[in-house]
């Protein structure tokens, strides 16, 4: 490991800088890394899917929470499950999967038997199991999970969690598709990559023991399973394989966005906590994304009702009033005039409260017209980090996708951990 961190750094001492695109040397590069990639992929595919061993390198497992409140479910492809410590008679095709239900009692049960203890674990009988229809790598638990693990209520309310288990690899490889294209330019593909595994990393440190690392929703990073792998997104893995970035010796938080309207946002701005690496800095090519500029017309008892249904006491909706800007120009804090008095709530909140692909950054101005607050905005997403379509651009311009971490997480370094 020591030899290949010196390697990674003498070859990021040899990277121009950033305003200098890499050509030649990264065409070549790129032409024996496609044609060993492709060796093992159509080798791969002639073997019935088989996964290619340079993807379950590394040891690394993650833990998604891809179905949380549920009550029943159905599970494919099984070739054995345990509870409780104890095997289970428990076999199901694709297409007979079986039925897994919390029943009135409180206790799980498969195929209407009961089992013992309050966590089922499925193995798959190939590649992948199938949740309610849909394909996962690794294995899948169904858990009760207890007052103590979500907070108060959740056991009151009987709710399922379902983790699926899977080398950190094979997950990152199915989370490409969810956040960007693999068809856009390989090197934003494989910047992707790297800061989708690094921020598993980085949460599953910090997570340590609990239940799960992160979500498979936009509250962690979208994943849905291994629907959306393709032979480019297995490219961009492979091409990156085991790298991450790092901050002073450290897994760094590689958050990001999709659009940042031309500039991002430093985060202490969105979540009052300073990073020396998630700072503001130029995303210049976002402006040529068809999402960057938008508009969104609400009415005011649209946006009340929003409002009271995030926790916010608001009635008769009057005026929404900016009160503080970024120097990026996003909104921190607006005030809330209704019949009833005034409150304060941050950008974010608001988004969140509205919905955000509704509200999609904070990134804008606002006017009340004929009943209807009229919204006309920048960008997408809370700004901070990495801006996808910024990526996409630079690497349409030439840039590799280290050029590209290091213009979006100044003073990282890009450190293969296997």
């Amino acid at each position: 490991m020591k030899e290949d961190r010196e390697q990674k750094s003498e070859m990021r001492n040899q990277i121009s800088d950033i305003r200098k695109p890499v050509y030649l040397n990264s065409y070549f590069s790129f032409l024996i890394s496609t044609f060993i990639f492709c060796f093992f992929f159509l080798s791969s595919c002639a073997r019935g899917g088989y996964v290619p061993d340079f993807l379950m390198v590394g040891g690394e497992k993650i833990r998604v929470a891809v179905l949380k409140g549920v009550r029943d479910l159905k599970i494919g492809g099984v070739s054995r499950a345990e509870a409780g410590g104890s095997s289970l008679d428990a076999q199901a095709s694709k297409d007979n999967p079986l039925s897994v239900v919390l029943d009135e009692t409180g206790a799980l049960t498969i195929n209407g038997s009961k089992i013992s203890g309050s966590v089922a674990s499925f193995f798959p009988n190939g590649e992948t199991l199938y949740l309610n229809g849909r394909p996962f790598r690794g294995k899948i638990e169904v858990i009760i999970p207890s007052a103590k693990d979500f907070g108060a209520g959740v056991k009151e309310q009987k709710a399922l969690l379902v983790v699926n288990e899977l080398p950190l690899e094979l997950y990152v490889a199915g989370i490409i598709n969810n956040e960007i294209s693999s068809k856009w330019p390989m090197e934003a593909v494989k910047a992707q990559a790297v800061i989708a595994r690094t921020y598993a990393l980085y949460q599953k440190k910090k997570k340590g023991s609990e239940l799960y690392h992160l979500e498979g929703t936009v509250a962690g990073q979208v994943y849905s399973g291994s629907q959306v792998e393709d032979e480019l997104s297995f490219q961009a893995v492979h091409e990156t394989l085991g790298e991450a970035l790092e901050y002073n010796g450290e897994i760094a938080l590689t958050v990001y966005h999709s659009n940042g309207g031309g500039v991002t946002e430093d985060a202490k701005n969105v979540w009052g906590k300073d990073f020396p690496y998630l700072k503001s800095v130029k995303s210049q090519f976002d402006e040529d994304s068809p999402n960057c500029y938008w508009v969104l017309i609400i009415s005011q008892q649209s946006v009340e009702s929003a409002l009271r249904g995030a926790g916010y006491s608001v009635y008769e909706l009057r005026e929404i009033t900016p009160l503080y800007k970024t120097p990026s120009n996003r909104i921190t804090r607006l005030r809330v005039r209704g019949g009833n008095g005034d409150i304060e709530i941050s950008g974010e909140d608001l988004r969140k409260a509205v919905g955000y692909e509704k509200l999609k950054s904070t990134m804008f101005t606002l006017e009340l017209a004929g009943g209807s607050f009229v919204f006309k905005g920048k960008g997408a997403g809370h700004g901070v980090g990495l801006s996808q379509w910024g990526a996409k651009g630079m690497a349409e311009k030439g840039y590799s996708y280290g050029d590209i971490l290091k213009h979006f997480y100044p003073g990282t370094k890009l450190e293969r951990l296997y």
